[in-house]
């Protein structure tokens, strides 16, 4: 069995890890997107262009390159701290939840069934108050991430692409984009399996204790009968067959563009 101390630094060491590979994936799709086929022809697009006089087109180039860039680091930043904490809040939920599942197993006399209780009251209250704060940044970040991988797949199957850097540059983003919204579901679905399991453990403590079943009944059936899940804005309870809801619904908006693509090169072609 591994110490608290082990289990800390090998949470912390993957924390590290996961910041690590998010920052890297996004800055080498930032980096690859410049040496692009398709960077190149918005640059060929913007110099040739002749509205505009020739040093305002540098400058709009300029401009256009630093905003890439900062927005690329902006992303980057933002989405992956406030990843790793909800996937943090959510591995420190399940982590109670199993000691506590722990303890009624181990509970061998009714009167601490009160501290096992009000324990199960507090470790509630941390996936009341992390809905609370962070049901609508979990909404956006899947949203965002699965329009971002729907971006970038298609890129990578649709678009002309000339080397390997254009094949490198789709493939990081979608990696990352992966990455964010594999963290956000598979951590929250863990956590809402976790509250289930212990939620039955609690409600079985009558059952172990005969004498006090029906004192402890009623106060199991007033304190403990709501049952709290992570959400998506309150919209869609998280669990692990999200992933492939998400798969399925890039499958069919795959599909649907290719079809309207088709459809209007042959009109096209007419």
């Amino acid at each position: 069995m591994l110490s608290f101390v082990d289990k800390r630094r090998n949470c912390l060491v993957s924390v590290f890890a996961y910041s690590i590979l998010i920052i890297t994936l996004d800055m080498s799709y930032a980096i690859l997107f410049f040496y692009s086929s398709k960077y190149e022809v918005l640059r060929k697009v913007r110099i040739e262009s002749e509205l505009i006089s020739k040093k305002l087109k540098w400058f709009l180039i300029v401009i256009s390159d630093i905003n890439i860039i900062v927005t690329t680091a902006i992303s980057s930043l933002v989405f992956t701290s406030i990843s790793v904490c909800y996937g943090l809040v959510c591995i420190y939920f399940d982590t109670l939840c199993c000691h506590l599942k722990v303890q009624i197993r181990n509970v061998k006399d009714s009167w601490d069934c009160g501290r096992i209780i009000y324990g199960y009251l507090k470790i509630r209250k941390i996936m009341e108050s992390l809905e609370y704060f962070m049901c609508s940044s979990a909404f956006i970040m899947v949203v965002s991430t699965m329009t971002g991988l729907f971006y970038m797949s298609y890129n990578l199957i649709f678009t002309p692409k000339y080397d390997y850097r254009d094949y490198m540059c789709y493939l990081c983003g979608g990696m990352y984009h992966c990455s964010i919204i594999g963290i956000v579901i598979v951590s929250a679905s863990a956590a809402n399996s976790a509250a289930e399991g212990a939620k039955e453990a609690v409600m079985s403590l009558p059952g172990m204790f005969p004498k006090c079943y029906n004192e402890l009944k009623v106060i199991l059936i007033k304190d403990c009968k709501q049952q709290v899940c992570l959400t998506l804005w309150k919209i869609y309870k998280i669990d692990r067959s999200l992933i492939i809801t998400a798969m399925g619904a890039q499958v069919n908006y795959g599909i649907l563009v290719a079809t309207l693509g088709t459809v209007s090169r042959s009109k096209d072609n007419i």
